[in-house]
């Protein structure tokens, strides 16, 4: 084979460029403490190596995510904690205002402190996270927990009126009424018996009508209570005018109620006010004094490949009774403000196992709340195990052993420069130096 100069320069540029290349990686090698820099350095070890860092930042957002949520849990516990010691406080006063000892004035004054209690209780329930409320389940930026209206106007049925004639005709607008008053009890008045003011009769069921009360006359204002049922909420139904005012016909009228003599005062009947016909029913819509409003759905958090656990605990559940144990936390309250005022001890020493009900309704969540931050701590160590675990693969298949880099670098240099020199050595005749 001929040798030209061409050839012979060609692969002189050749071998100076593939050793500068060299030289060039393993000065890249060397400055970022990678082997791996480029996908060409070693096709399989980067895909591995891909795929491991896909995985790390998989597991430090879940380990993040476990931070927030052990953060959260720890921030529920302290609001946990003081509903425990409001709670704590109403029990201490409730046993010291229910023995014999106690009396009117004393028991007026705690009145307002469980009032007081009771609007903690309700600060504690909408407590927050920044701009998060704790107790609201997913609808975190919603309150947990809101006031209702004392007031609510009250449902009339007429499917139930015995006359056929008198059910398709009713006009329900002249029997406007509201109910007045909290509970949660279904309450319906039914009218038994057909009249006007004191000549209609009428029941009171607590149970959405399966167990009735006895048959009484009504009243323009009625208090809603089945004496053989549950504990009267001093709910009250109040008829109004087709003005909206509450009609009071027993002021206007004040004889026209009294049956037992033998002689009523004379009177025009339309001033009685409408004719109530039998079957008619007037339904409550239970009406708690506070309401839930955030959402059942718990938030949850990963700890671990298609495991999550809930990290929120709702205030349906904390104070509203709709777990387990069931007690309204602030209907209770509001029951004992009540006895507290009306001077009864009686119902004072009954309530005292409820409001215990109600610690123990705390004390479970609190429980709830230690568990799953312990289950959470667990999956911390376990993720930042793992993360290590996978950091040390990766750098077994990336990094590069500096020792050994930098004897190649050197190797190199040496290379490079003995490339130079040949090669100068080699294309250095030209036709000048022949002739010579």
């Amino acid at each position: 084979m001929r040798v030209t100069e061409t050839i012979k320069r060609d692969q002189v540029l050749s071998n100076i460029q593939r050793n500068a290349q060299k030289l060039q990686d393993l000065q890249m090698e060397m400055a970022t403490g990678q082997r791996i820099n480029k996908p060409s350095d070693d096709p399989l070890g980067a895909t591995m190596a891909q795929d491991i860092v896909t995985n790390i930042s998989k597991q430090r957002q879940r380990l993040a995510n476990l931070a927030d949520s052990v953060s959260w849990l720890e921030r529920s516990e302290i609001e946990l904690i003081k509903i425990n010691e409001f709670l704590d406080k109403a029990k201490t006063l409730v046993m010291s205002q229910s023995t014999s000892s106690a009396n009117k004035d004393t028991r007026n004054a705690t009145a307002g402190e469980i009032k007081d209690i009771r609007d903690a209780l309700f600060d504690a329930g909408n407590a927050r996270s920044g701009k998060l409320y704790l107790f609201s389940g997913i609808k975190s930026l919603t309150p947990a927990i809101k006031h209702n209206y004392i007031l609510q106007p009250a449902k009339v049925e007429t499917e139930k009126i015995v006359q056929s004639d008198i059910r398709d005709l009713v006009d329900v607008t002249q029997f406007q009424a509201q109910f007045e008053g909290f509970s949660k009890n279904p309450y319906v008045l039914r009218i038994t018996e057909s009249g006007t003011w004191g000549r209609a009769r009428y029941q009171i069921s607590d149970d959405g009508g399966q167990n009735w009360g006895p048959e009484l006359s009504l009243r323009p204002v009625v208090d809603v209570i089945n004496p053989s049922g549950k504990e009267s909420d001093q709910v009250k139904l109040k008829f109004s005018d087709d003005r909206g005012e509450l009609q009071d016909k027993v002021n206007l009228l004040p004889d026209a109620f009294d049956f037992s003599g033998e002689k009523v005062e004379d009177f025009d009947i339309s001033e009685l006010g409408p004719v109530f016909p039998a079957g008619m029913e007037f339904v409550f819509t239970p009406n708690p004094p506070i309401s839930f409003i955030g959402s059942p759905q718990k938030k949850e958090t990963l700890i671990a490949d298609g495991i999550t656990v809930p990290v929120t605990v709702t205030a349906n559940e904390l104070l509203l009774g709709e777990g387990e144990i069931e007690v309204d936390t602030f209907s209770l309250l509001m029951s004992l403000e009540r006895a507290l005022e009306t001077n009864d001890g009686s119902v004072l020493a009954e309530k005292l196992q409820e409001l215990e009900l109600a610690l123990e309704q705390v004390l479970k969540q609190r429980a709830f709340i230690g568990n799953t931050m312990r289950d959470l701590q667990e999956s911390q160590q376990k993720q930042e195990v793992q993360i290590f675990d996978q950091e040390r693969r990766l750098s077994e298949i990336r990094d590069a052993d500096l020792a050994e880099s930098a004897l190649h670098l050197k190797t190199a240099e040496l290379n490079n420069r003995v490339s130079l020199d040949a090669g100068s050595r080699l294309i250095q005749p030209s036709l000048t130096d022949f002739l010579r």
